[in-house]
């Protein structure tokens, strides 16, 4: 009986070991990945959560160039030299293809006029607005400009003009100065505007000193004044009641003036501007 109770015992003891009672590695289950493979997440770069592909990030040197297509559009480029060596307009289609010429070209984020005056003759490289418009309405240019000091006498950035059949000194010029004496006052390194009124001639107005870096810029006409904006303050407004038969319009950019001959290179860089017109033209 004794031998018959541990055969017994034995084989349930081996049945047992046959189907791992105890535990083991059969009991660990590895959990399921809540997102699909770690290093493809939802399969394909560049989707969003929605499974849309994401658009690319836009590339700098478009769109700097682009943010100038609103006044190219209503521009043309005069480039000159006085001496009739060279004179070029490139009309609003060719600007809207971003030209680059050694007098204008693009410099993330600036374009640029660069010039080098050679003596007696003077030198432009300046887009002009088109269409033309009358000093009662109110019609604005505003900018951001970088001003280089330079080995000229002075040059011109900003211009008010007028169209006639016939050559006439522009009404009003934004420039810089080496050195302009001023009612017995020298001022070195300055921004001065040059108005012409035909009765009584030159009027020449000091302005700031020429910043190091970037500076605001915002000629406004409204109701025959002028208002001269810089770095958002006002520093000039000029009664130009005279002006009320004009056919005005803004240039911006580079002119070499001055009435000395000079030698030197000049470099004016524009991060932004606009035209704005009302009544709209």
């Amino acid at each position: 009986m004794g031998s018959l109770y541990s055969i017994i015992m034995l084989i349930l003891a081996l049945s047992l070991a046959a189907c791992g009672g105890g535990g083991g590695s059969a009991g660990t289950v590895s959990p399921a990945p809540s997102g699909g493979d770690e290093s493809t997440g939802s399969g394909k770069a560049g989707e969003d959560e929605g499974g849309e592909e994401a658009s690319p990030e836009p590339g700098p040197e478009g769109d700097f160039k682009a943010a100038f297509d609103g006044a190219l559009e209503s521009s043309v480029l005069q480039y000159e030299i006085t001496d009739g060596s060279a004179k070029k307009t490139h009309s609003s289609n060719e600007l809207l293809a971003y030209p680059e010429t050694a007098y204008f070209h693009f410099s993330d984020p600036y374009m640029v006029f660069e010039l080098e005056r050679k003596g007696k003759a003077k030198a432009r490289s300046e887009l002009r607005q088109y269409p033309e418009w009358k000093i009662a309405d109110e019609n604005r240019m505003a900018a951001t400009v970088k001003l280089e000091a330079s080995s000229l006498n002075e040059y011109t950035w900003m211009q008010l003009h007028r169209k006639e059949p016939y050559s006439v000194k522009p009404p009003l010029r934004l420039t810089w100065a080496k050195a302009q004496t001023l009612d017995g006052k020298v001022y070195q390194d300055y921004l001065v505007a040059v108005f012409y009124h035909e009765d009584s001639g030159y009027h020449k107005v000091p302005l700031i000193p020429r910043p190091d870096g970037e500076m605001t810029a915002e000629l406004r006409a409204y109701n025959h004044q002028v208002f001269i904006r810089l770095n958002g303050s006002l520093v000039h407004v000029e009664n130009v009641a005279g002006w009320s038969s004009y056919h005005c319009y803004f240039k911006l950019g580079l002119y070499t003036s001055g009435s000395q001959p000079a030698h030197g290179q000049a470099r004016v860089g524009v991060k932004q501007v606009t035209f704005s017109h009302d009544p709209a033209l």
